[in-house]
């Protein structure tokens, strides 16, 4: 067989919904049906038929294969905004835990059909940039946003580069990727946020996480300072009173009492 039999480069995309785990059996199922109507009225949007993808599904993810040409700057500037815009009429009256909000990958290379998938560096390089860390943090710490989307290096600079599309390099943030055996650079975008005023940074990734309310940090731990830079002095603790009512019979009781309010 010759060696180039399985030789083919796709624009390969691949797509994975949040907080997917952590929904009940019913929740999942609803989601990936969801995910689906989303994805195919977001295309259709974008003059873009998805009868001529390759696709596999996993879940909440789907991995793409689509014919290389002129649809690429249609898959690269219509595609993220029309599913950003999808996603807001999803998403219209859900509460915020219940939101449909997206990492998007984009990437072009070697990638085919194989026996239990897709093979190829193409569709490895895709996967790397969907679950690096840039892509994730970014739709952590923009609570306001739909989907977060990178796109590699190379087609940023065929696409948006050339002038290929209404977007142009400014609406991108330059990232650095280490992502198991992968290094290397993309490109990350945040429809409807500034990305390049995001904090990407490790603490604010953190910050993101915390889950306790607003208001509720450690004030009760440690005296707020008052105005006049003194700190405020620690309350008393509140003071306990037992009334007993007839004769009580204390021999073997053991009584403890300190200051107090009551000094």
């Amino acid at each position: 067989m010759p060696k180039h039999e399985y030789f083919d480069r796709k624009l390969c995309i691949s797509v994975d919904a949040e907080g997917y785990g952590r929904r009940d059996d019913r929740a999942q199922q609803d989601m990936q049906g969801a995910l689906l109507r989303i994805l195919a009225a977001a295309a259709g949007r974008a003059h873009l038929d998805r009868a001529t993808w390759t696709r596999q599904g996993i879940g909440d993810e789907e991995l793409s294969l689509i014919p290389l040409g002129p649809s690429e700057p249609l898959v690269v500037d219509d595609l993220p905004r029309q599913l950003d815009a999808e996603l807001s009429r999803v998403n219209c009256g859900r509460p915020p835990d219940n939101r449909i909000r997206l990492r998007v990958a984009m990437n072009v290379g070697v990638a085919y059909p194989a026996d239990n998938g897709f093979a190829g560096q193409g569709v490895v390089v895709v996967s790397r940039l969907l679950n690096s860390t840039p892509v994730r943090r970014a739709l952590k710490v923009a609570p306001s946003a739909n989907l977060a989307l990178i796109v590699s290096a190379g087609l940023f600079d065929d696409v948006v580069c050339q002038g290929h599309t209404t977007l142009g390099p400014g609406d991108f943030r330059r990232v650095d990727i280490a992502e198991k055996e992968y290094q290397g650079h993309a490109w990350l975008r945040v429809p409807g946020v500034d990305v390049s005023a995001l904090d990407l940074s490790a603490a604010a990734d953190r910050t993101a996480e915390a889950t306790e309310p607003a208001g509720t940090a450690s004030a009760a731990a440690e005296p707020a300072d008052r105005a006049d830079g003194a700190t405020a002095p620690t309350p008393p603790a509140a003071a306990v009173t037992n009334k007993f009512h007839g004769e009580v019979d204390a021999r073997y009781a053991t009584f403890g009492f300190s200051g107090g309010a009551r000094g």
